[in-house]
């Protein structure tokens, strides 16, 4: 996936173009940067119809390749460093998005696989109704 980033690009567009490739798994934007495995705070998440020519400081644009093996952490290693942009990726949980603290060494594609396995209907309403246990009864003697 490769993903354009100029001064007139809207946040909500990289968003798109990362849910598109990934859909159980999301990115936003905010105005801190966050340490590696603690979440971002909510106040300072970047509202996603601001453009990034008005929250960076620097105004480079360019090209960024993300790939499916591709760690949490180096994808959020490279907004940071190449767009000045701090990012924080989430992943489905159920219906749920929940930021990826914690999980910065795996790839995208497992977090995605994670992301939706956990929003499978099966699984979820398996769980919510629990496992019923058949009972077995002993074939009678004759």
């Amino acid at each position: 996936m490769h993903i354009d980033i100029n001064d007139n690009t809207p946040l909500r567009e990289i968003q798109v173009v990362f849910s598109n490739f990934y859909p159980y798994l999301a990115i936003s934007f905010y105005r801190k940067r966050h340490k590696k495995y603690e979440p971002s705070e909510s106040s300072d998440l970047i509202d996603p119809d601001t453009t990034i020519g008005a929250i960076k400081k620097t105004h480079y644009s360019g090209i960024l390749e993300i790939q499916p093996l591709y760690t949490v952490a180096e994808v959020e290693k490279e907004f940071q460093e190449r767009f000045d942009l701090s990012v924080q990726i989430l992943r489905k949980e159920k219906s749920e998005w929940e930021q990826s603290v914690g999980m910065d060494s795996f790839t995208l594609k497992e977090l995605n696989e994670m992301g939706r396995n956990s929003s499978d209907e099966t699984i979820v309403s398996d769980y919510n109704e629990g496992f019923k246990a058949v009972e077995e009864k002993p074939d009678e003697l004759l």
